[in-house]
């Protein structure tokens, strides 16, 4: 188990919003845009184990299909999720979400787990 300081994280945060912010548009993960928006596949690799994750999981899915969270949020936080360990992607996650969606100006409210 490898712990970081809140300041180790909030720079690894700030990294990769400044990584994302710089991409040009480009979706900041490797893969398909299809299997992030397949709710049921991200939360088996996120590893998600409670009801709760897998709503706000869900959330986050319908708020990218209908606008209101950019895809590139999503690519990022999935993509630094899963570099993470493998107990605490939903945490890392949810935080990175909610991070990237503070620094881009959005207001949005997601659910609580």
């Amino acid at each position: 188990m490898r712990n970081i300081g809140r300041r180790a994280f909030l720079s690894q945060l700030l990294a990769l919003t400044a990584v994302c912010a710089t991409g040009g548009g480009k979706i900041a993960y490797g893969g398909s845009v299809a299997s992030l928006l397949d709710a049921e596949r991200l939360k088996f690799e996120l590893r998600v184990t409670s009801d709760a994750q897998a709503a706000y999981v869900d959330d986050v899915v319908d708020k990218v299909k209908n606008g209101s969270l950019p895809l590139k949020i999503l690519a990022a936080a999935y993509k630094y999720a899963m570099n993470r360990e493998h107990r605490r992607r939903p945490l890392y996650f949810k935080i990175c979400v909610e991070e990237l969606a503070k620094k881009a100006g959005l207001k949005l409210s997601f659910l609580s787990f």
